[in-house]
Protein backbone atom coordinates (compact mmCIF):
# COMPACT_ATOMS: atom_id res chain seq x y z
CA UNK A 1 0.00 0.00 0.00
CA UNK A 2 1.68 3.25 -1.08
CA UNK A 3 1.72 5.79 1.53
CA UNK A 4 -0.02 9.39 0.99
CA UNK A 5 2.18 12.20 -0.31
CA UNK A 6 0.34 15.52 0.10
CA UNK A 7 -0.96 15.30 3.40
CA UNK A 8 3.03 15.46 4.50
CA UNK A 9 3.56 18.53 1.86
CA UNK A 10 0.51 20.89 2.51
CA UNK A 11 -0.41 22.79 5.72
CA UNK A 12 -3.49 21.95 7.90
CA UNK A 13 -6.03 24.27 6.13
CA UNK A 14 -5.47 21.72 3.46
CA UNK A 15 -7.52 18.39 2.72
CA UNK A 16 -5.94 15.59 0.65
CA UNK A 17 -6.75 11.87 -1.07
CA UNK A 18 -5.21 10.13 -2.84
CA UNK A 19 -5.82 6.28 -4.61
CA UNK A 20 -4.51 4.29 -6.84
CA UNK A 21 -6.34 4.56 -10.20
CA UNK A 22 -7.06 1.14 -11.33
CA UNK A 23 -8.94 0.16 -8.07
CA UNK A 24 -11.67 3.19 -8.33
CA UNK A 25 -15.13 1.82 -9.56
CA UNK A 26 -17.58 4.30 -10.55
CA UNK A 27 -18.19 7.88 -8.44
CA UNK A 28 -18.58 10.09 -11.13
CA UNK A 29 -21.51 12.14 -11.43
CA UNK A 30 -23.86 12.39 -14.36
CA UNK A 31 -22.82 15.55 -15.54
CA UNK A 32 -19.43 14.14 -15.14
CA UNK A 33 -19.75 11.40 -17.10
CA UNK A 34 -20.39 13.71 -19.96
CA UNK A 35 -17.30 15.22 -19.73
CA UNK A 36 -15.35 11.72 -20.33
CA UNK A 37 -17.86 10.68 -23.02
CA UNK A 38 -15.86 8.52 -25.59
CA UNK A 39 -12.58 8.66 -24.08
CA UNK A 40 -10.09 6.12 -23.73
CA UNK A 41 -10.32 3.75 -20.67
CA UNK A 42 -6.93 5.15 -18.62
CA UNK A 43 -8.18 8.25 -19.21
CA UNK A 44 -11.47 7.87 -17.88
CA UNK A 45 -10.24 6.05 -14.79
CA UNK A 46 -7.72 9.13 -13.93
CA UNK A 47 -10.84 11.43 -14.28
CA UNK A 48 -12.82 9.45 -12.17
CA UNK A 49 -9.97 9.01 -9.11
CA UNK A 50 -9.09 12.77 -9.57
CA UNK A 51 -13.20 13.80 -8.60
CA UNK A 52 -13.46 11.11 -6.46
CA UNK A 53 -10.40 12.02 -4.36
CA UNK A 54 -11.53 15.73 -4.73
CA UNK A 55 -15.02 14.65 -3.54
CA UNK A 56 -13.48 12.88 -0.65
CA UNK A 57 -11.60 15.95 0.69
CA UNK A 58 -14.41 18.28 -0.34
CA UNK A 59 -16.39 16.03 2.45
CA UNK A 60 -14.49 16.44 5.23
CA UNK A 61 -14.99 20.61 4.35
CA UNK A 62 -18.56 20.24 4.53
CA UNK A 63 -19.13 19.96 0.74
CA UNK A 64 -22.02 17.71 -0.31
CA UNK A 65 -21.55 15.03 -2.23
CA UNK A 66 -23.42 15.72 -4.53
CA UNK A 67 -22.12 18.77 -6.03
CA UNK A 68 -20.57 17.80 -9.39
CA UNK A 69 -16.78 19.13 -10.28
CA UNK A 70 -16.99 20.73 -13.62
CA UNK A 71 -14.74 22.02 -16.43
CA UNK A 72 -14.05 25.44 -17.78
CA UNK A 73 -13.24 25.88 -20.94
CA UNK A 74 -9.64 26.15 -19.52
CA UNK A 75 -9.74 22.52 -19.00
CA UNK A 76 -9.60 23.40 -15.07
CA UNK A 77 -11.53 22.12 -12.74
CA UNK A 78 -14.67 24.38 -11.29
CA UNK A 79 -14.61 24.21 -7.99
CA UNK A 80 -17.78 24.54 -5.39
CA UNK A 81 -18.13 28.71 -4.23
CA UNK A 82 -15.73 29.10 -1.30
CA UNK A 83 -13.42 26.24 -2.59
CA UNK A 84 -9.72 25.65 -4.31
CA UNK A 85 -8.20 22.87 -5.24
CA UNK A 86 -5.69 21.26 -7.82
CA UNK A 87 -5.41 17.65 -8.84
CA UNK A 88 -2.87 15.68 -10.41
CA UNK A 89 -2.33 11.62 -11.70
CA UNK A 90 0.32 9.34 -13.41
CA UNK A 91 -1.21 6.28 -14.69
CA UNK A 92 -0.74 4.14 -11.01
CA UNK A 93 -1.75 7.63 -8.46
CA UNK A 94 -3.96 9.69 -8.18
CA UNK A 95 -4.28 12.71 -5.31
CA UNK A 96 -6.48 15.93 -4.88
CA UNK A 97 -6.16 18.81 -2.54
CA UNK A 98 -8.65 20.98 -2.15
CA UNK A 99 -9.09 24.16 0.93
CA UNK A 100 -10.93 26.79 1.62
CA UNK A 101 -10.95 30.43 -0.06
CA UNK A 102 -11.10 31.77 3.19
CA UNK A 103 -7.60 30.49 4.27
CA UNK A 104 -6.22 29.53 0.59
CA UNK A 105 -5.63 32.01 -2.11
CA UNK A 106 -4.58 29.14 -4.65
CA UNK A 107 -2.76 25.90 -4.40
CA UNK A 108 -1.07 23.81 -6.44
CA UNK A 109 0.10 19.88 -6.72
CA UNK A 110 1.57 17.80 -9.25
CA UNK A 111 2.70 14.07 -9.73
CA UNK A 112 5.15 12.63 -12.02
CA UNK A 113 7.18 9.82 -12.31
CA UNK A 114 10.67 9.71 -10.88
CA UNK A 115 12.15 8.18 -13.58
CA UNK A 116 14.82 10.76 -14.89
CA UNK A 117 13.99 14.20 -17.39
CA UNK A 118 15.36 13.36 -20.78
CA UNK A 119 18.20 15.45 -22.10
CA UNK A 120 15.75 17.37 -25.21
CA UNK A 121 13.37 18.02 -22.15
CA UNK A 122 15.82 19.43 -19.72
CA UNK A 123 16.49 21.99 -22.43
CA UNK A 124 12.82 22.87 -22.76
CA UNK A 125 11.80 22.60 -19.15
CA UNK A 126 14.41 24.50 -17.84
CA UNK A 127 16.56 27.92 -17.74
CA UNK A 128 20.38 28.21 -19.01
CA UNK A 129 20.86 28.76 -14.92
CA UNK A 130 19.20 25.44 -14.06
CA UNK A 131 20.76 23.43 -17.16
CA UNK A 132 24.46 24.74 -15.44
CA UNK A 133 23.35 23.85 -12.20
CA UNK A 134 21.95 20.59 -13.22
CA UNK A 135 24.89 19.24 -14.88
CA UNK A 136 26.79 19.99 -12.05
CA UNK A 137 25.54 17.16 -10.42
CA UNK A 138 25.31 13.33 -10.61
CA UNK A 139 21.87 12.73 -11.68
CA UNK A 140 21.12 15.54 -13.59
CA UNK A 141 17.89 13.66 -15.18
CA UNK A 142 16.62 12.59 -11.73
CA UNK A 143 16.58 16.26 -10.34
CA UNK A 144 15.61 17.41 -13.01
CA UNK A 145 12.00 15.92 -12.63
CA UNK A 146 11.80 17.67 -9.59
CA UNK A 147 12.15 21.07 -11.28
CA UNK A 148 9.66 19.84 -13.85
CA UNK A 149 6.92 18.89 -11.87
CA UNK A 150 7.66 22.48 -8.97
CA UNK A 151 6.84 24.07 -11.89
CA UNK A 152 4.06 22.08 -12.63
CA UNK A 153 2.44 22.82 -9.06
CA UNK A 154 3.61 26.39 -9.27
CA UNK A 155 1.74 26.98 -12.58
CA UNK A 156 -1.66 25.49 -11.25
CA UNK A 157 -1.23 27.42 -8.31
CA UNK A 158 -1.12 31.09 -10.06
CA UNK A 159 -3.40 30.18 -12.69
CA UNK A 160 -6.12 30.76 -10.86
CA UNK A 161 -4.85 34.78 -9.56
CA UNK A 162 -3.14 35.44 -13.09
CA UNK A 163 -5.51 33.45 -15.54
CA UNK A 164 -2.32 33.16 -17.59
CA UNK A 165 -1.09 30.06 -19.23
CA UNK A 166 3.10 30.28 -18.55
CA UNK A 167 6.11 28.78 -20.27
CA UNK A 168 8.60 26.43 -18.77
CA UNK A 169 11.30 29.37 -18.44
CA UNK A 170 8.72 31.80 -16.69
CA UNK A 171 9.52 31.03 -13.40
CA UNK A 172 13.05 29.96 -11.90
CA UNK A 173 13.82 26.84 -9.43
CA UNK A 174 15.73 26.69 -6.38
CA UNK A 175 15.80 23.34 -5.22
CA UNK A 176 16.18 22.59 -1.07
CA UNK A 177 16.65 19.55 -0.04
CA UNK A 178 13.06 18.83 0.51
CA UNK A 179 11.71 22.53 -0.68
CA UNK A 180 12.11 24.49 -3.57
CA UNK A 181 11.37 28.47 -4.71
CA UNK A 182 9.69 29.16 -7.63
CA UNK A 183 11.18 32.75 -8.73
CA UNK A 184 8.95 34.80 -11.63
CA UNK A 185 11.17 35.68 -14.72
CA UNK A 186 8.27 37.73 -15.90
CA UNK A 187 5.21 39.65 -15.54
CA UNK A 188 2.00 37.31 -14.81
CA UNK A 189 -1.42 38.75 -13.11
CA UNK A 190 -0.33 40.07 -10.17
CA UNK A 191 2.75 38.50 -10.22
CA UNK A 192 6.25 39.99 -11.00
CA UNK A 193 9.53 39.35 -11.69
CA UNK A 194 11.20 38.76 -8.69
CA UNK A 195 8.12 37.25 -6.98
CA UNK A 196 8.63 34.14 -4.90
CA UNK A 197 6.15 30.84 -4.75
CA UNK A 198 7.28 28.48 -1.81
CA UNK A 199 6.48 24.78 -1.92
CA UNK A 200 7.71 21.50 -0.71
CA UNK A 201 8.85 18.10 -2.66
CA UNK A 202 8.84 14.56 -2.18
CA UNK A 203 10.86 10.91 -4.09
CA UNK A 204 8.98 8.54 -2.84
CA UNK A 205 7.48 5.03 -4.43
CA UNK A 206 8.83 5.95 -8.00
CA UNK A 207 6.87 9.14 -7.51
CA UNK A 208 7.76 13.01 -7.78
CA UNK A 209 4.97 15.01 -5.70
CA UNK A 210 5.51 18.42 -5.41
CA UNK A 211 2.61 20.70 -3.53
CA UNK A 212 2.18 24.84 -3.20
CA UNK A 213 0.13 26.79 -1.44
CA UNK A 214 -0.41 30.43 -1.20
CA UNK A 215 -2.30 31.87 2.23
CA UNK A 216 -4.37 34.76 2.54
Amino acid sequence: MRHALFRRLLGPHVETEEVDPHTVQGGLLKSEEALVDGAAQTRIEQFTAGRVCSRIALGRLGVAATKPILRGEDRAPIWPPGFIGSISHTDTWCAAAVARTEDIRALGIDLESSTPLKEALLKRVCTPKERDWLHELPTPGVTGKIVFSAKEAVYKCQYPLSNQFLGFHAVEVELGEDSFQAVFQQEAGGFKPGDVISGRYLVEEGLVATACELHR
